[in-house]
């Protein structure tokens, strides 16, 4: 097995810090990522000084990657669940030391920090993974893709798109839509990592079984663009020697040449079989 992981941080004005996090497990085949949910800052000074939500990603991915390794000889699927809510606990009492609570918050520059995230937990040629909004995972065998993980922005997000009043459109969005049911229990908006039970409504989970050959890509919302680049993806099936050096050039020369597209935040985790 081989594994290739890389964090870049972003180019365009006015970024916000690090936000991303993952880990690879030095004991088992477990890798883990989060996105952290940039927040407004009308109001926050020290933001984007510091970002709580980078923090509550990396707590994240601290708690879930633990808590698999405990499980890794007798994972079962049921442990997905398990260990994400596990880490949604974590998120929630950062959340709570930090005094952003639902009778706390605004709902806009000083919200609940979150995270998006994808998991990846390899045993006995079957891949357990999950997925979270806008960070995702890939398969391909043989250079064609046999998975995709399901969009996470699936359920309706014109009804906020359509408010024109930007800080309005952000309230809406969060207060009504982030972790929200409708009276009939259906899913009407998105999912994040922010300590709210609902979040694992949301959540996407599943196995795959895989072969040699396989390689299996864990990403940040940063490298969606990326995936859809010929180029981009023949570098994993090729794997050649100088893999970084020539994934360095593609993301120096996208970025470049469009930084709102491809030159934000990323984060990726390519897993050979």
């Amino acid at each position: 097995m081989k594994v290739f992981s890389i964090l870049k941080q972003a180019i365009i004005p006015n970024s916000r810090p690090q936000e991303d996090y993952f880990i690879i497990s030095k004991k088992y085949p477990i890798f883990v990522v989060a996105d952290g949910v940039s927040l407004n800052f009308d109001n926050d000074s020290d933001y984007p000084g510091h970002s709580g939500a980078g923090e509550a990603a990396k707590i994240f991915c601290e708690v879930v990657a633990a808590e698999a390794e405990k499980r890794y000889e007798t994972f079962k699927e049921e442990n997905l669940k398990e260990i994400f809510e596990l880490g949604n606990k974590a998120v929630l009492e950062y959340n709570i030391s930090n005094n952003r609570t639902k009778n706390t918050i605004n709902y806009y520059d000083f919200d609940l920090f979150s995270a998006t995230t994808s998991f990846l937990l390899i045993k006995n040629n079957k891949a357990y993974w999950w997925s979270l909004c806008d960070a995702g995972l890939l398969a391909f065998r043989n250079g064609s893709k046999i998975f995709q993980s399901p969009d996470g922005w699936t359920n309706s997000p014109e009804k906020w798109q359509e408010i024109k009043d930007e800080k309005k459109r952000f309230i809406t969005m969060h207060r009504d839509y982030r972790n929200t049911v409708n009276e009939k229990g259906e899913l009407i908006g998105y999912g994040v990592v922010d300590g709210e039970e609902m979040a694992k409504l949301y959540l996407n989970i599943g196995t795959l079984d895989i072969n040699a050959g396989d390689f299996i890509l864990l990403y940040t919302d940063g490298f969606e663009n990326y995936l859809n680049l010929k180029e981009f993806i023949e570098l994993f099936v090729k794997w050649p020697e100088n893999l970084e050096n020539q994934l360095e050039n593609i993301i120096s020369e996208k970025s470049k040449e469009n930084p709102d597209k491809y030159g934000r935040e990323k984060t990726i985790i390519a897993v050979s079989i």
